[in-house]
């Protein structure tokens, strides 16, 4: 069996690492030329230069030879590349592939969920149903065998068994789920208040708020959730609950970490001039707050991490003006 991982960062070398205890050979692609290094050293010279990989895993910057023959197709890239790369795929897959989604957020054209854009661009006869690997996961607990538990969500569920079984391990477990809007929504949204909670971090603020920041942002994902049809359960799962409180918690998080920053400073303006990383959630909290307004659904935290960073408000004010909304009960209308 051959696997390619489209993208050779740190996510999609701790996914190849996984694969690589039962695929045979996994492939690394990346345009990257830095990687080449990995098929004489079998180390990621970027992100792990210090961790040893399996030599079942090569590099490649050629699409073509990555595709070649391989039955699963792994895309661990930043969402905004998912259309074009989708699109090449599409046009040279010679073969059906099981297709398996890493990212967590939503095309940065048409704001639809990931696996709706993979379902769009690459043919049905070309392709499985779309599977997503989501949850609670830093990378580099994952290439360090730490135990992580993950959810495979398709709207196939015997598609999410498959790599449920591929995928599981001694210190790697995988659970399925079939609802797949509840889970990508709450995998997108929680960079939002991973950004929201590095905020309050850097603004000094204690653990007490971070706990109240985590619970009413989990209210404002339900609710967005449930009014784009998903199910309740989900936001109390690996991709729901279990992602937030790790992104929520941790410097290792781009995004509470670009929070932080942001936070110190009282001022976003440097900080997303200076980022040079992908943080999924600054995109996020654009498209969510619009959604949002146009549907009539309330978002006060999310609106304020998107007044933040689009609109030159201060995080110190933003905390004010939240903290001195109209009183309400906090039982779910």
């Amino acid at each position: 069996m051959k696997a390619v991982v489209l993208g050779a960062g740190a996510w999609g070398t701790a996914l190849s690492h996984v694969l690589s205890r039962k695929v045979e050979e996994v492939v690394l692609y990346d345009l990257d030329k830095t990687y080449l290094s990995l098929n004489r050293e079998h180390r990621n010279p970027r992100f792990y230069p210090d961790v040893l990989l399996s030599k079942r895993i090569s590099f490649t910057d050629n699409l073509d030879k990555a595709l070649d023959e391989a039955e699963i197709v792994v895309f661990a890239i930043p969402s905004k590349a998912y259309r074009f790369l989708a699109r090449e795929l599409n046009a040279k897959l010679k073969q059906k592939v099981h297709i398996l989604s890493l990212a967590k957020g939503f095309d940065s054209e048409t704001h639809e969920r990931l696996s709706v854009v993979l379902r769009k661009e690459i043919q049905e006869e070309k392709r499985y149903p779309i599977v997503s690997l989501l949850g609670p996961s830093y990378a580099e607990e994952v290439i360090r065998d730490h135990l992580t538990c993950l959810s495979a969500i398709s709207l196939d569920e015997e598609e999410a068994k498959r790599f449920q079984m591929l995928l599981s391990g001694e210190n790697f477990r995988v659970y399925t789920n079939t609802d797949e809007v509840g889970s990508e929504i709450a995998a997108a949204l929680k960079n939002v208040l991973a950004i929201a909670s590095g905020i309050l971090a850097g603004l000094g603020e204690g653990e007490n708020a971070r706990a109240a920041l985590i619970t009413r942002g989990n209210a404002e994902i339900m609710r967005f959730g449930m009014a784009h049809g998903a199910k309740m359960e989900t936001f109390l799962g690996l991709s729901g609950i279990g992602d937030l409180m790790l992104t929520c918690n941790s410097m290792k998080s781009r995004n509470f970490s670009l929070g932080y920053e942001i936070g110190r400073e009282d001022d976003a303006s440097r900080i997303l001039a200076e980022n040079t990383k992908t943080v999924e959630g600054v995109f996020t909290s654009k498209y969510v707050t619009e959604i949002a307004s146009k549907e009539g659904i309330e978002l006060p935290i999310a609106r304020a991490v998107f007044e933040v960073l689009f609109q030159g408000k201060h995080p110190s004010e933003q905390l004010s003006s939240l903290m001195q909304r109209e009183l309400k009960s906090e039982e779910v209308r």
